[in-house]
C-alpha cells in the first residue's frame, strides 16, 4: 500500500511537470495562436526539418489542454481558436496547410483536419454548418474520403461548393503529383476523427463497423497513409469512445492487450508514443501496472525547458519519406496524459488517505 507521504510526493512531481510543460507551450505559441509543427524529409544522404505551418497541430494541442483550466491555458486557447477561425474555409472546412504557406491552395480541404478542429469548436460552443458536406464526401460503403473534392454526390446537395471546387482542380493536381495522396484516399485513423466529430449517428454506423474490423484484424497501419504506427490509431479510437462513441467499446480489450504486450516486449517507447498510450488507457478507463510504470518514464524524459522530444506523429505516405512532429505536439499529448492520470489516481487516493 502506498503511504500518504509517497502519494503526496508523486502528486507534487507530476504537478511540477505539468506546470513546466504548460509554461513551455505558453512561451512557444506563436503570436497568431499557432503551435508549431515541423516536417522532416529524409534521403540516403541527409535529414532536414523546417517549420510547416498547419492547422492540425494547433487543433490537437487545444484538445490536449482541455482537461485543465488555468489563466495561461485560457489565453492560449483564445489565441489558438482565433488562428483556426482565420484558417477556416466555408462552410466550416479546414485544409492542412495554413494561410501562411504557399501550399495552401494546392491542398484541398480534408475531413481529418476538419473533424479535429470542428470537434474542438463544438467543445467550446462554436457553431458550424458543415455536417451535410462532410456526409456528402463518402463512398458507396459509407466511409469518408480523406479529401473534400468535387464529387458527383455533391452535385445536387452541395451545388455551390461543387462548382466552386471545380475551379481548384488544376491546382490540386500538383498536390497529387508531388505526394503519395490521391483524391479517393480512404484512411482508417482519419475516419476515426470524423466519427469523433459527428458522433455515433445513423450515418456513421458503417464507419464504426469498419474501424472495429480493421483493428480486430490488426490492419490499422496498412489502412492509412498518414498514421503509420498503432499508437495514434489507438489514441484516436479511444478518444472517440471517451467522447461518446460507445460502439467502439468492443475494441477496449484488444487495444489494451496490444499495448500491454508492446511495452512488455519492447520496453518504454519514445515520449510521444508513451503519452498516446497513457491517454488510450485512460480513455478506456483502464488503470494497469503498465500505465503506472510508463508515467515514470514520461517524468524522467522531460527536458529542462518543460518539453518532451519530438517524434514522428504522422507521415505523408507509406514510404515515410516525410514525417511530421514537434516539441509542441509531443508536449501537448504529454500534458493530457499527466493531467488525466493525476485526476484519475492521485486526487482520489490522497483524499482517501487523508480520511483514514
Amino acid at each position: 500500500m502506498i503511504k500518504k507521504t509517497e502519494l503526496a510526493l508523486e502528486y507534487s512531481a507530476i504537478e511540477r511537470s505539468i506546470d513546466q510543460a504548460i509554461d513551455f507551450l505558453w512561451f512557444n505559441q506563436l503570436p497568431d495562436g499557432e503551435f508549431k509543427v515541423y516536417i522532416t524529409a529524409e534521403t540516403d544522404l541527409e535529414k532536414t526539418s523546417f517549420f510547416d505551418s498547419c492547422t492540425f497541430g494547433t487543433a490537437l494541442i487545444l484538445y490536449n489542454l482541455s482537461f485543465r483550466e488555468t489563466s495561461k491555458i485560457e489565453a492560449m486557447r483564445e489565441k489558438a481558436l482565433n488562428f483556426l477561425k482565420i484558417n477556416m474555409d466555408q462552410p466550416g472546412l479546414w485544409r492542412y496547410f495554413s494561410t501562411k504557406t504557399k501550399f495552401r491552395q494546392t491542398c484541398p480541404p480534408d475531413v481529418d483536419d476538419t473533424g479535429c478542429v470542428a470537434f474542438v469548436f463544438k467543445k467550446y460552443k462554436i457553431t458550424l454548418n458543415n455536417k451535410d458536406i462532410i456526409l456528402a464526401n463518402r463512398n458507396q460503403d459509407g466511409l469518408f474520403y480523406t479529401w473534400i473534392v468535387p464529387r458527383f454526390s455533391m452535385l445536387f446537395t452541395q451545388t455551390r461548393f461543387f462548382f466552386n471546387s471545380l475551379l481548384s482542380i488544376p491546382s490540386y493536381s500538383r498536390f497529387w503529383r508531388l505526394s503519395e495522396c490521391r483524391p479517393n484516399d480512404l484512411d482508417c485513423g482519419i475516419n476515426a476523427n470524423v466519427v469523433l466529430y459527428l458522433g455515433e449517428i445513423e450515418e456513421t454506423k458503417r464507419v464504426i463497423a469498419y474501424l472495429i474490423d480493421v483493428i480486430l484484424k490488426g490492419k490499422e497501419t496498412e489502412s492509412d497513409k498518414w498514421y503509420l504506427s498503432s499508437f495514434p490509431h489507438y489514441y484516436f479510437l479511444s478518444r472517440a469512445y471517451f467522447n461518446g462513441v460507445k460502439g467502439l467499446e468492443v475494441l477496449k480489450e484488444k487495444i489494451i492487450l496490444n499495448l500491454e504486450q508492446k511495452f512488455e516486449q519492447e520496453g518504454d517507447k519514445n515520449p510521444l508514443d508513451t503519452a498516446l498510450a497513457v491517454c488510450t488507457f485512460l480513455n478506456f478507463g483502464q488503470i494497469t501496472p503498465t500505465l503506472q510504470k510508463i508515467i515514470g518514464f514520461l517524468l524522467a524524459k522531460q527536458g529542462n525547458d518543460g518539453s518532451w522530444a519530438s517524434s514522428p506523429f504522422y507521415f505523408i505516405g507509406p514510404t515515410r519519406r516525410k514525417s511530421f512532429g514537434s516539441l509542441e505536439l509531443t508536449t501537448g499529448v504529454c500534458i493530457e496524459a499527466l493531467v488525466r492520470y493525476q485526476q484519475a489516481i492521485y486526487s482520489s487516493n490522497i483524499s482517501q488517505s487523508n480520511d483514514q
